[in-house]
């Protein structure tokens, strides 16, 4: 059996009681989280173009656009739901990159349509989620120009609808297939509009995948190990494929690698900002005494792109490490406001951005630390789990390091659900009235609960 069969294979028989709880359990958190992001982001201009632009489409109305209520294909709904939840950079980050700002858009819309159960949902996520993490080579992922949300998103998009509508294993093969053949995105649309569209073409392009294949459309039937399929396209080699999906459930992941955000911009901003916060904190400290500040960061990451230097939008600044630095020194605090105009244009943090110095680790550095075993598994583009280092104007030298296992959200770290939930009632309220909102977390909140996705969409249309 070769690997994409036995990928095939895995989605179709895998018992749904053979999934740990602990793995539904972040699954179903992380769908609710990402439900409020969705709900909050739908207010974000993009989200407006967008829907607009899907409006105009037509088609038969098969899902729902939250929080409008508008409908419209199930594909279609995906792709603007999905936008809107990651609008914000304010849903997950877990195994590739934020798999549930496509995971829940696709099988909410896809469950709708087709009056799936919650618990079926939960399955079909977790599924999804194992997939996509599986089908990369953690080993091979430095210093690579796309964007793993998307690219490896869409194949675990389309391991979630396959589980979802019951496809068989050659109808499987072929979605997969189909979906490798989607798989785009690149990193230099990080910070615009268009990286919020990597969330909703994967949401949208996986739905798609799966009901050419459920009408007999054909693709590769060997994209995972082929030479020219997936994994050898983007990760140089499709000889890695028979040791990556033996992996697949042994053991299942999510419930080590998703971290429920507490800060609406790019993850590995996180460990900065718990850093600084903590420094204050334990040493009474805030911006006016500090003369400069120095992050590590490796030579390929996103975070030190230096046309974000200066954000001129509130969606270049959640990428940027050194307004995202600047503001926590200045504010205390980041949340939505953090990224609006006025906060842009602050001169107190226009100041101190020029007090923040980027150190860009050199390859031979980063190597020495692997060996060391000093950085993080993956090769994650932020977090390095280096120390950041705050001298004030006293002599005083100040340093924190956050592993990135345990930034606040993670496995390590837990936010805890009362959290969770306070974060969701703040993000829905941006779009539903108060009675909708805690209508949304009493059904919501436990979506294994829910008997027919059609019936609890209400709640969320404001």
């Amino acid at each position: 059996m070769g690997p994409t069969e036995h990928v095939a294979n895995w989605i179709v028989n895998l018992a749904g009681e053979d999934i740990p709880a602990d793995a539904k359990k972040v699954a179903r958190e992380t769908a609710f989280d990402c439900l409020g992001a969705m709900i909050a982001g739908s207010v974000e201009p993009l989200a407006a173009i967008l829907a607009d632009y899907a409006a105009g489409s037509g088609g038969k109305a098969e899902a729902t656009i939250i929080p409008t209520g508008k409908r419209l294909p199930a594909p279609t709904a995906a792709l603007v739901n999905g936008a809107a939840a990651h609008a914000l950079s304010f849903d997950d980050r877990s195994g590739f990159s934020h798999s549930a700002s496509i995971l829940l858009p696709t099988l909410l819309a896809l469950g709708e349509k087709a009056g799936a159960s919650g618990r079926e949902m939960v399955e079909a996520y977790v599924i999804g989620h194992e997939v996509g993490e599986t089908v990369m080579p953690r080993d091979k992922m430095d210093d690579y120009p796309f964007h793993r949300q998307p690219v490896a998103g869409r194949i675990g998009a389309a391991a979630a609808c396959a589980r979802l509508m019951k496809l068989n294993v050659e109808q499987v093969k072929m979605a997969l297939g189909i979906a490798g053949s989607m798989a785009s995105g690149v990193h230099h649309s990080l910070g615009t509009m268009t990286e919020a569209l990597h969330a909703g073409l994967a949401a949208r392009d996986g739905i798609m995948a799966v009901e050419l294949a459920s009408r007999g459309w054909t693709a590769g039937e060997k994209v995972l190990e082929h030479p020219s399929g997936f994994i050898a396209a983007f990760f140089g080699s499709g000889e890695d494929a028979p040791a990556l999906v033996q992996r697949l459930g042994h053991p299942f992941r999510i419930q080590d690698m998703v971290m429920i955000k507490k800060y609406p911009c790019g993850g590995s901003n996180h460990f900065t900002i718990d850093a600084l916060l903590e420094l204050m904190r334990e040493h009474h400290f805030d911006y006016r005494d500090v003369e400069q500040v120095e992050i590590s960061q490796a030579y390929y990451s996103v975070y030190i792109d230096p046309i974000n230097q200066r954000p001129r939008t509130g969606l270049q600044a959640k990428m940027d490490m050194v307004f995202n630095a600047a503001a926590t020194l200045v504010l205390g605090k980041i949340d939505i406001e953090t990224f609006s105009p006025e906060r842009l244009n602050d001169p107190r943090i226009q100041e101190i951005m020029d007090r923040v110095r980027m150190r860009v680790l050199s390859k031979w550095e980063i190597s020495r630390a692997r060996v060391e075993r000093r950085w993080p598994g993956g090769g994650s583009q932020g977090m390095t789990g280096l120390p950041v280092i705050v001298r004030l104007k006293d002599g005083t030298i100040l340093s924190k390091a956050i592993p990135p296992d345990r930034i606040l959200g993670s496995r390590k770290n837990p936010w805890g659900f009362e959290n969770i939930r306070a974060k969701f009632e703040s993000n829905a309220r941006r779009a539903l009235p108060e009675h909708k909102v805690q209508e949304a977390v009493r059904v919501w909140s436990r979506v294994d609960r829910i008997a027919d996705i059609k019936q609890a969409i209400p709640c969320l249309v404001s």
